[in-house]
């Protein structure tokens, strides 16, 4: 029976050999385009998600009640794991770990490189699964001068992990350095990983780095616990809310645990609540995929059932021999479902061809393989397709009764024709939404990337200089502004663009003591604010003509407004028990994306603690100036340089948004690809379908103008209705994605215009070849079978 049924479907299919075409091929991209999106989809879900005890892992939050609001940070006082694993029951493990640091400066003989990790507990390995090469991950970080490090780091210093085990490292960040003993060699973290460290150390040893700065109200750390199984997260977030305040009575930070493989998806707080993240983007393109599948699908459906009038004398001769209607309802449902198993067996290997160049757009390493999970999630998106794209067809089709058929009596009914409307409606709605997403994404893309900064972003190098030591800071900076072509060179603590590091130890002569403020701390070297090229609004910056200037500070403009200085210069300030003379007032500059307001900062002057190098290059020859800048580089740290642009590291805050722009132009272009398929097939059919009476039309004497218009007009009625209801709700969604950038472009209305005449000149093409085609016809041949 299958057999005989199947053998039909390719019987149908050879009949109308265009419509089978058009199908196929309108399935296949659609079919290629969810394949892609499933698995990006499925690596974004997968991230962080790999560890074999994910249910029982939490990153421990905190809430920090401002005055500006409420601020929710992953960071946590530095003994933040230790109390929580011997003060709460549910707690099986904890462990702290270090902000990742970039740029450690690593020696073994005479081979000397730079890497960045971070420094972890024992406990970290008893949380997160970790291979182990070399070494017993159970006892590998219980010394405090130990270190485990990544299988390519053990082959670059030692030849191979095994070799690596036992041997010493000496190691330098700032003015800390030590000597310490390989103990383990671990597989590199992976793709699911966010971060990549080149090795792990022991975090007793940044404890003793932090002193006195391990306190609890200071959050220079970050925490995560295990823990155990049956725990209620409700409930233990209950436990734990006042957890640091019990510990420091004048604190504002609540604390509350996320999911740790939730930490990826679900990065966005607002009021201390999760407000999205790259959740949105998992979301809206797996809501693409669904649109372009329901386009491909409408499109076999309004042609399979504008061709029905075409099957009538079979369905009718089927059904007077016998036929039931169910039989002919699984007649051509299994059309359906042949026509997209071709389509999918033709989708996967498009997949397959298109997987590098999707990889290159999406930034990732996807791989369409052929696991038992992938395997059934195609097979559902080949059962789902062909059910939806041939359920309305068949129950169209398979209503008929025989006489009527025979007799000729049926005439395409006004519910077959609203319905085949609406869904050309539907389908242009959709490809619309997506030109005006796309439109307002470029645009919102394209204001960040010309946004004035507070600083000028071109031609400055970022290198770290935690190989040279505190003592030799200021000569290699005054070497490296010797090369040609480099106009200025100074030094920051931390690398500018995304600054995280803030305090609320600054205060002031008639400070509310209760209200705790958060400024972003910055500690800068001579010459940083003429090197990055901050505009002062009022005093002066840090120099060496006026002697001693550790006691200075230079606080920027949302700073002053905060604090309500009127006349800021000459003012005191005390941070960390010490007064500080405010020198001058630097205009407010970008340290973060533009989702954020300018925060208050302070920059604070100790080079021992500014060893993150900024070097500004005024060249015409910027490769030759790279190579000075390398040579004096190696000549203080006998390592090759690594560096970056300025401009490079800010678009990176915008790495997501623009690969979700560049992903959202190729799947909406998909869209309207689609959709303008099925209205050439429509527009086709219609225009055979009506070929006598444009045949009738000429011989009376009918322009081609008018020709062009009535086949035209209907079509174009229902673009034209499509964006009327596009429009507002494009307008909506555009809206609420703007509103979570603080700094964001206007909705212009040429944007929504603009977008609705591309869509009609695109339908206008699309149908005006086919009208066309009938309009030039010699009336003669349509009219000769008369």
């Amino acid at each position: 029976m299958l057999r005989h049924q199947i053998l039909l479907a390719f019987r149908s299919f050879m009949k109308s050999k265009h419509i089978f075409a058009i199908n196929l091929f309108g399935l296949t991209v659609g079919l290629t385009t969810v394949i892609l999106i499933l698995l990006w989809v499925k690596d974004e879900v997968s991230v962080n998600r790999y560890h074999s005890k994910i249910d029982q892992i939490y990153q421990v939050m905190t809430n920090h009640d401002n005055s500006t609001g409420i601020v929710t940070i992953p960071y946590t006082p530095a003994e933040m794991a230790e109390a929580m694993s011997s003060e709460l029951t549910q707690v099986e493990a904890a462990t702290a770990i270090s902000p990742f640091i970039e740029g450690v400066s690593l020696e073994q003989g005479e081979t000397k490189m730079n890497g960045n990790g971070f420094f972890v507990d024992q406990e970290y390995f008893q949380i997160f699964d970790r291979d182990f090469l070399a070494g017993n991950p159970e006892k590998a970080l219980t010394d405090i001068n130990a270190i485990t490090i990544s299988e390519t780091l053990a082959n670059k210093l030692f030849g191979s992990p095994q070799l690596a085990l036992g041997k010493s490292i000496k190691w330098q960040v700032f003015d800390f350095e030590n000597e310490v003993e390989v103990t383990g060699v671990y597989k590199d973290f992976g793709k699911l990983d966010l971060i990549k460290p080149d090795f792990l150390l022991a975090f007793p040893y940044f404890k003793n780095m932090l002193g006195d700065g391990a306190h609890w109200d200071n959050f220079n750390a970050s925490a995560a616990v295990l823990l155990k199984e049956g725990t209620d997260e409700s409930g233990f977030n209950e436990q734990i809310a006042d957890f640091i305040k019990d510990k420091e009575a004048d604190s504002n930070v609540s604390v509350f645990v996320q999911p740790y493989g939730d930490t990826y998806l679900y990065g966005t707080y607002e009021d201390g609540k999760i407000a999205g993240g790259r959740i949105s983007y998992v979301k809206i393109f797996s809501a693409i995929a669904i649109f372009i599948l329901i386009i491909a699908c409408i499109n076999f459906m309004n042609l399979t059932t504008a061709r029905s009038m075409s099957r009538l004398k079979e369905i009718g001769v089927k059904k007077s021999m016998g036929a039931s209607r169910g039989g002919l309802f699984t007649q051509f449902i299994t059309e359906s479902l042949v026509l997209t198993f071709f389509a999918l067996i033709l989708a996967v290997l498009t997949a397959f061809i298109l997987q590098p160049l999707f990889n290159q757009i999406t930034s990732k390493t996807l791989t369409l393989s052929f696991q038992p999970d992938i395997v059934l999630i195609l097979l559902a998106v080949w059962l789902i397709t062909g059910l939806l794209a041939g359920i309305y067809p068949a129950i169209y089709l398979s209503k008929f009764k025989p006489v009527e058929v025979m007799k000729s009596n049926l005439k395409g009914s006004f519910g077959e024709l609203l319905a085949r409307k609406g869904l050309v409606v539907f389908q242009f709605s959709i490809s619309l939404l997506l030109i005006i997403g796309i439109s307002v994404l470029s645009k919102q893309m394209n204001y960040i990337q010309n946004q004035n900064l507070g600083y000028n972003q071109a031609h400055l190098l970022e290198l770290n200089a935690s190989g040279i030591a505190p003592n030799q800071l200021s000569t290699y900076l005054e070497e490296t502004k010797k090369v040609p072509g480099v106009s200025n060179a100074s030094s920051l603590s931390h690398p500018l663009v995304g600054l995280a590091s803030s305090t609320i130890g600054l205060t002031w002569e008639g400070k509310n003591e209760e209200e705790q403020v958060k400024f972003e701390n910055i500690t800068v070297n001579m010459g940083l604010i003429e090197t990055m090229g901050f505009e002062m609004a009022d005093g002066r910056a840090f120099s060496p003509d006026f002697g001693e200037e550790e006691n200075k500070i230079i606080l920027n403009e949302a700073a002053v407004k905060t604090i309500g200085f009127q006349d800021p210069v000459g003012q005191i300030v005390n941070l960390w028990g010490d007064d500080k003379e405010v020198i001058g007032v630097v205009k407010d500059f970008h340290f973060e994306s533009l989702k954020e307001k300018v925060k208050p900062a302070f920059l604070k002057y100790d080079p021992g603690f500014a060893q993150k190098v900024m070097v500004r290059i005024e060249s015409d020859d910027q490769q030759a100036s790279i190579a000075g800048v390398s040579e004096v580089y190696e000549k203080f740290t006998g390592q090759p340089l690594s560096y970056s642009f300025m401009d490079e590291d800010y678009q990176s805050l915008y790495a997501s948004e623009q690969r979700a722009s560049d992903l959202a132009k190729y799947f909406g272009t998909t869209a309207i690809f689609l959709s303008c398929l099925g209205l050439f097939g429509l527009a086709a059919f219609t225009a055979e379908k009506r070929k006598k009476e444009i045949g009738v039309r000429k011989v009376m004497g009918a322009s081609l103008v008018s020709i062009l218009s009535l086949v035209s007009k209907d079509f174009i009625a229902l673009i034209l209705v499509a964006i009327l209801i596009a429009v507002p709700l494009a307008w909506y969604f555009a809206n609420n994605w703007l509103q979570t950038y603080a700094f964001q472009t206007d909705l212009s209305w040429w944007i929504f215009a603009g977008s609705g005449i591309l869509l009609i000149l695109i339908s206008l093409l699309t149908v005006g070849y086919q009208a066309f085609k009938a309009a030039s016809a010699n009336p003669v041949n349509s009219l000769r079978s008369e």
